[in-house]
């Protein structure tokens, strides 16, 4: 009997390839992060029961929101909290989701960041949300830093004061994902330890990539 085998081409492989990139830089900070308010509301529930409402109540909201994004990931759209908040707002509203339920402090700062094209706006929130996804996760942490800048080109850094670069998680996903998703629109993306201790993750993404 003669088998057949079904080889996928190089398309394929990139889809699935871009597939995994967006479960892991969306839906897994998405989810990280709920999962640490469940843990900060489990926390509240024996020192603050008051509190513990209002929490539950903007989880509720980010698991809709992680609902959303599925769906807009089946469509091929662009995040929903970006379509809904344009780049500076959604990087804004996904470090306030953590302010309440992490010890380390974010200082967030978007200079004069002009309306982007959708691909470069997708690629710096996912780059930030996963910079921040480890910082939460490995730097220990006490301050983090998030800079949007634009000159021309789009710049973003994100730097915190913790134990400097640690061996990636998650087989390597991590930083290979925040290093591909710069390169996708041509852009360039580096991880180093900061001057003052900690790490140092900068990308610079320009417009012609994002058409």
């Amino acid at each position: 009997m003669r088998r057949e085998f079904i080889v996928p081409d190089d398309a394929a492989d990139e889809a699935r390839r871009g597939l995994l990139r967006d479960l892991h830089d969306g839906l897994g900070p998405a989810l990280a992060a709920i999962a640490l308010g469940l843990r900060a509301a489990r926390h509240l529930a024996a020192h603050d029961p008051a509190s513990v409402g209002p929490l539950l109540a903007r989880l509720e909201d980010e698991a809709h929101g992680a609902v959303d994004d599925v769906r807009r990931l089946a469509s091929g759209s662009c995040p929903a909290v970006l379509a809904r908040l344009g780049l500076a707002g959604a990087v804004r509203a996904h470090v306030a989701s953590l302010a309440d339920r992490h010890p380390v402090r974010v200082d967030v700062r978007c200079a004069d960041v002009p309306d982007l094209p959708v691909r470069v706006q997708v690629a710096a929130y996912r780059i930030v949300c996963e910079a921040l996804t480890n910082v939460v996760r490995h730097a220990g942490a006490r301050h983090c830093s998030v800079r949007l800048r634009f000159d021309g080109r789009l710049h973003v850094e994100v730097v915190d004061d913790g134990v400097g670069l640690v061996p990636d998680q998650g087989g390597g996903v991590g930083l290979g994902s925040m290093r591909d998703r710069a390169r996708e629109v041509g852009g360039t993306w580096r991880a180093e330890h900061a001057a003052a201790g900690g790490t140092r993750i900068a990308a610079e993404l320009p417009l012609a990539g994002g058409a």
